[in-house]
């Protein structure tokens, strides 16, 4: 489950809530207010997938304020939904889903108008499309592994098609045999794509009170237009606590709590320390995220004003008032 936000406004909507069955791969897309607050995103859930599959044993998502709020964890712990969060900088986590959000966003951009605002009018016939396609794991369409058939098209009925009609026992049968076969194909897809994730990774493990840095993306800007990510090692960090298999919990100082402390374990590499001098692996620079503090005491701030420039991000000045300095 994912969202996808920044789109142009269309029948009052402004963003998309993008749901995939991990067995079937079969793709809901959910019109979303700009703004889609938890009880919304909870209520339009409830409308487009509870009510047609049920409640879902597992939903995999993103860390979205949305998503880690009480207001959602609360409910879906009543329903009997257990929630998966991804890891911190680790979007790999919930692949599945972004990877369908990039192609809805391809389809989209080849289909809508040239004001960009009859996206959501898309958004049905997009669904369908998707469904109908095989999957590559599968071998076989989400609505084939769903509905135990493929659905009748309007290309079909002009083509004068007619389905054939099997006894409810082959019917039966021939679905169930699908979906062992799609199974099959999963496990198979996944040790294929594990293959090829190894050749890229070294195994490393870790144990409870080793010291490790972690590697953070941040977003390089300059003069108010992104230059791209940018990565660095913060710590040494002890490790807290391991998470299932390929994560861990470390124990991050106060400056750094807005970062959440479970990391997978392709962001860190243990920490090395200099026995001769162990003052020359402290980093000297300011954590990630944390403003340089001023060597002085703010009194009071005496005026502000906004800084407004043609092409530049709007910018904040204060008059500040320091302490035990003279007006001057």
């Amino acid at each position: 489950m994912d969202f996808i936000i920044g789109l142009p406004p269309s029948e009052g909507c402004g963003s998309i809530i993008v749901v995939v069955d991990r067995f079937s791969k079969y793709a809901t897309f959910i019109p979303a207010p700009k703004d889609c607050t938890a009880e919304q995103a909870a209520g339009l859930f409830l409308k487009h997938v509870v009510k047609y599959w049920g409640v879902p044993g597992n939903i995999v998502s993103d860390r979205d304020p949305r998503f880690t709020g009480k207001f959602w964890t609360e409910l879906f712990k009543l329903l009997g939904s257990y929630l998966s969060f991804s890891t911190s900088m680790h979007p790999q986590t919930d692949g599945q889903t972004e990877r369908v959000n990039a192609l809805l966003e391809a389809y989209l951009r080849h289909f809508v108008s040239a004001s960009q605002r009859d996206w959501a009018k898309l958004l049905d016939v997009a669904q369908f499309s998707l469904n109908l396609q095989p999957n590559e794991s599968t071998s076989r369409s989400p609505f084939e592994l769903i509905l135990g058939y493929r659905p009748t098209t309007p290309q079909d009925i002009g083509a004068g098609y007619t389905g054939a009609n099997p006894a409810a026992y082959k019917f039966a049968k021939e679905w169930q045999e699908q979906a062992d076969i799609a199974k099959s194909y999963l496990h198979k897809a996944a040790k294929r794509m594990k293959k090829w994730a190894d050749k890229k990774r070294t195994p490393a493990e870790f144990t409870v009170g080793d010291l490790v840095l972690v590697k953070i993306y941040t977003q390089q800007k300059h003069k108010g237009l992104h230059k791209g990510l940018i990565r660095r090692y913060e710590g040494p960090f002890r490790i807290e606590k391991r998470i299932g298999k390929v994560a861990y919990k470390l124990e991050l100082p106060p400056k750094l709590k807005k970062f959440h402390p479970v990391f997978h374990v392709s962001l860190l590499k243990p920490f090395q320390q200099d026995t001769e001098d162990p003052d020359r692996s402290s980093s000297k620079k300011a954590p990630i995220g944390v403003k340089v503090s001023y060597d002085r005491e703010v009194e009071a701030i005496l005026a502000d004003r906004v800084v407004r420039r043609k092409h530049h991000p709007p910018s904040h000045h204060y008059l500040v008032k320091w302490k035990g300095l003279p007006d001057s």
